[in-house]
């Protein structure tokens, strides 16, 4: 899901005070699994109302396995380009000030395809920039110094530039082989890897007229340079139902990866669908189905990081495909209360 909400939170996080009380422990981890059960920043209210973000993160603290993850740009403005963005860094502290994992995700470019590679220096807007690719590695490698964060990843869905953008595609690929070693080289234990969308990479998600597979993604990484494979997983885009998901619904994954980790960061399934005639279905106990339906689809399979898209609910009316197929994947109602899925996902030990 590419999407511009992130982008709200920017100064929240930059300006996030210190919490009036700290959980003295960390929450606890389910017995049988060290699975990271994470959570897309998404306080009550948001993305208008950034008011109960210390709330959010207290709950998320609170969980088992509980991780956030921030999803951004890689600066902050142009002349910012080389220096890591402040929202990333925000997180990195709340992290320690709460007692949670964080994951970053560094996008350079918007749900809108729009990219973010000029810079001062040159306003080249595409991978062949010299001066960008040094300022990218630039941040990369001062962010991973200062903070030695958990994971790193480079890009959100880059499956849809290596469809639109083949030629730069392969460009990207050189820039993040240089900036996985700079990483590494900062932060030896970082973790670090790309991210796709599955259905759309896959050719699975029929009932969104994606019946093309494009493996070429994930097959032009040396994976010697990936410690783990970042995928939205939206099955709904492929079956109706959840009972309908095959078992085997990440072979065609799994049988490129090997024994590379895979990390989910985001998944979910929508508990409606406002103002949409969609051919599957939505509802809170087809969410609850879903979390059964995780259960054999994960089997047996490396998972190190397992993302709800969202606790609470996008706070804006439907006048967006984006906020009318995504709104609702939360694990709690506009008005704040639980959902069934919410006690289902907690309990739920991958």
């Amino acid at each position: 899901m590419k999407r511009c909400i992130w982008l709200v939170a920017t100064l929240l996080l930059a300006g996030c005070s210190q919490p009036a009380v700290l959980p003295t422990t960390l929450p606890a981890t389910p017995a049988g699994s060290a699975v990271l059960k994470g959570y897309g920043i998404s306080p009550l209210g948001f993305p208008a109302d950034f008011s109960q973000y210390p709330q959010f993160l207290e709950e998320v603290a609170s969980l088992p396995n509980a991780a956030v993850m921030f999803n951004g740009a890689w600066r902050d403005s142009i002349d910012s380009s080389g220096q890591p963005p402040q929202a990333a860094a925000g997180l990195m502290q709340a992290a320690t000030d709460y007692g949670f994992t964080p994951i970053i995700v560094f996008g350079w470019r918007s749900s809108n395809a729009q990219l973010h590679l000029d810079v001062s220096s040159d306003p080249t807007n595409n991978w062949s920039n010299p001066d960008a690719r040094a300022l990218f590695i630039e941040m990369l490698a001062g962010f991973a110094t200062q903070h030695q964060p958990p994971y790193i990843f480079l890009g959100n869905e880059n499956d849809d530039y290596f469809i639109a953008q083949p030629e730069d595609y392969v460009r990207w690929i050189e820039v993040y082989n240089q900036a996985y070693d700079a990483i590494k080289a900062a932060s030896p234990a970082t973790q670090v890897g790309p991210i796709f969308q599955y259905e759309h990479m896959a050719g699975l998600g029929l009932l969104n007229g994606w019946n093309q597979a494009h493996w070429g993604a994930l097959e032009a990484h040396d994976l010697n340079k990936v410690d783990v494979v970042g995928i939205t997983l939206y099955p709904w885009f492929s079956v109706a139902t959840p009972q309908q998901i095959p078992d085997d619904y990440l072979a065609p994954l799994l049988q490129r990866t090997g024994a590379t980790p895979i990390a989910i960061t985001e998944t979910g399934w929508p508990a409606d669908i406002q103002g949409l005639q969609a051919p599957w279905q939505a509802s809170p106990q087809a969410q609850v189905d879903y979390v059964d339906a995780l259960q054999r689809i994960l089997q047996g399979t490396s998972v190190s990081i397992l993302n709800w898209l969202f606790i609470n609910p996008i706070a804006a009316e439907p006048n967006s495909l984006e906020v009318q197929l995504f709104g609702s994947i939360s694990l709690r109602t506009v008005s704040g209360d639980k959902r069934p899925v919410y006690d289902a996902w907690v309990n739920f030990l991958p």
